[in-house]
């Protein structure tokens, strides 16, 4: 008889998120607590999957407890998680990043330099730490860190990050660390559970509870371009392909550099039966980026083999591709 396979230890768990999504954080920390000690003994560490499932439910119950306005449960949660997975630097770095919002900034700097420590390239937390020095009035040393960060990593929104860098030098540290973070994607714990919640719907086949998360935050977000995008994938889901190319193309007006976007207002025009505006699209792409392959393989999807190498290599687009998708 075969041995029944072990769940997986994540499973254990779901209860627990289930318990923070109705408001009661520090109930559903709790629980994630005495499920992770199990049949342990006292004093004695879980075992490393069920350690690892419980730090990753204490930091989803932590961007809700923020998202809620119990930061003193969130800071809880995270306290637990670096707990138990003390080499994961994204704990380290969530944590540090609640305590500087919560104005805690000495232990914020030793959270933020215990994520580092374990990752010295974590763009995030790098560029979090730097914003905790403009936060102490040492805007100078700030200024610099970030232009060596700018130097040497790949920046998400080079535009937002540029104008974060403008917006510091005026002395405007609150509105440079909305940029910031904006350009490296980090630590928003409203946005982060709206993601969340955004993704699980679209697992389960729910667009249209989806798009409505995106839609709630949007109005605080109008800037972040991949959220129009992503709302435009659950329109397109919908079979909305309007709504869907409305919605991308605002994203694209953001980021006109941004080629997965692109390739989604390809396929909503496609989907609309306007083929010629969707190959202008891919054609735009491998402009700027000869070599961007998920754009020349759907050209050569759509286009004849014989006039798919023209279509690749267009010597300029018209005037109305850069209308419908810029």
């Amino acid at each position: 008889m075969k041995p029944r396979p072990s769940p997986d230890p994540a499973t254990r768990f779901e209860p627990c998120l289930e318990i923070a999504e109705s408001g009661r954080f520090a109930d559903a920390v709790s629980r994630v607590l005495d499920l992770a000690a199990g049949d342990t003994g006292a004093g004695e560490a879980p075992d490393d999957s069920r350690a690892a499932a419980a730090a990753q439910a204490l930091l989803r119950i932590a961007r809700m407890a923020e998202g809620g306005h119990d930061a003193a449960s969130a800071d809880r949660a995270l306290e637990n998680a670096r707990r138990l997975r003390p080499n994961y630097a994204d704990l380290h770095f969530h944590h540090g990043a609640l305590l500087a919002r919560r104005g805690k900034r000495v232990e914020a700097r030793r959270a933020l330099e215990a994520a580092l420590s374990r990752h010295p390239r974590y763009l995030a937390a790098r560029v979090e730490l730097a914003m905790l020095d403009a936060r102490e009035g040492r805007i100078g040393e700030a200024l610099s860190a970030l232009r060596e960060i700018q130097r040497d990593s790949k920046i998400e929104e080079p535009r937002a990050f540029q104008q974060g860098l403008s917006s510091l030098e005026r002395a405007d540290w609150e509105a440079a660390e909305v940029l910031m973070r904006r350009a490296v994607r980090g630590a928003d714990p409203k946005l982060e559970q709206a993601l969340d919640r955004y993704r699980a719907l679209m697992s389960k086949g729910e667009a249209a509870g989806a798009a409505e998360v995106l839609r709630d935050v949007l109005e605080g977000h109008e800037s972040y371009p991949d959220l129009h995008v992503l709302l435009g994938s659950a329109e397109m889901a919908l079979g909305h392909y309007d709504d869907a190319v409305s919605s991308i193309a605002r994203g694209l007006e953001l980021n006109p550099d941004y080629h997965g976007a692109r390739i989604q207002l390809a396929l909503a025009f496609d989907a609309l039966g306007d083929r010629a505006a969707a190959t202008e699209q891919l054609q735009l792409i491998l402009q700027a980026d000869p070599d961007h392959a998920p754009a020349r393989e759907l050209l050569e999807h759509w286009v004849p083999r014989s006039g798919a190498h023209a279509a690749a290599h267009p010597h300029r687009a018209s005037e109305s591709s850069r209308r419908k998708g810029s």
